[in-house]
């Protein structure tokens, strides 16, 4: 599927068509275009598993630009769509827990957009950085 039909399925009034361009695009966040579409995939609100899915996706990449994209949107959304865009943290922090190479390439994510150009991309990965740290001390000790 190229581009241009992602795009047009990301604004579908359908939310399964919703998910699968999150889902596809979430392997090209890095392109302003793309995480343009993905941020505002990211803050559906018309449906919360566009939100979930969208943010596992991104999330199971685990990249710096992955991260970036949710940090952005982390600090717009609204209590209901953070509760979802939190709940896909779970598989990635499991995944940390177990394995400490991707427990230190999160933290390693994590670090460097805490000093990115964009003050609310700063403030959530400094966040994020400590309830990582948290979830992780708190799995290594039970």
């Amino acid at each position: 599927m190229d581009m241009d039909e992602l795009f047009s399925l990301a604004r579908s009034a359908l939310w399964s068509d919703r998910v699968r361009a999150g889902k596809e695009l979430s392997s090209c966040v890095g392109r302003a275009d793309v995480d343009t579409v993905l941020q505002e995939l990211l803050l559906d609100r018309r449906d919360t598993a566009v939100i979930a899915r969208t943010a596992e996706a991104l999330l199971a990449r685990g990249d710096t630009a992955a991260w970036r994209v949710f940090l952005v949107v982390w600090g717009l959304a609204t209590p209901a769509q953070a509760d979802h865009l939190g709940g896909a943290t779970g598989q990635p922090l499991f995944e940390a827990s177990m394995d400490s190479a991707k427990a230190q390439a999160m933290r390693e994510c994590l670090t460097l957009l805490s000093t990115d150009e964009d003050e609310a991309v700063r403030q959530s990965a400094e966040e994020w950085l400590r309830r990582v740290n948290r979830a992780l001390a708190h799995g290594a000790q039970g």
